[in-house]
């Protein structure tokens, strides 16, 4: 079961990595095009998937990034495993 999780865990890594580079390239194209209804869209669908990605990441595995870190109470970032620690794990 922690092998299939990790695997997801990676796989999770993989989405958010290609819609990372696929919001990167459409921010390009939108500041050249900026009433672009068809690359608006586009930023709005990845930008979403993307979203959805990182949220699905951080309930199983914990935060990729400080930003992600929901701790009220207490700095919680450098006690976890770093990211690229948990799959090595």
């Amino acid at each position: 079961d922690r092998l299939r999780s990790r695997g997801l865990g990676d796989v999770y890594k993989r989405q958010i990595q290609m819609y990372g580079f696929a919001l990167d390239e459409i921010r390009i194209y939108l500041d050249t095009h900026p009433d672009c209804q068809d690359g608006l869209a586009y930023y709005h669908k990845y930008n979403e998937l993307r979203k959805a990605a990182v949220e699905e990441y951080n309930k199983l595995y914990g935060p990729l990034t400080t930003e992600q870190v929901q701790s009220r109470n207490k700095w919680t970032w450098v006690q976890e495993p770093w990211p690229w620690e948990r799959s090595a794990n």
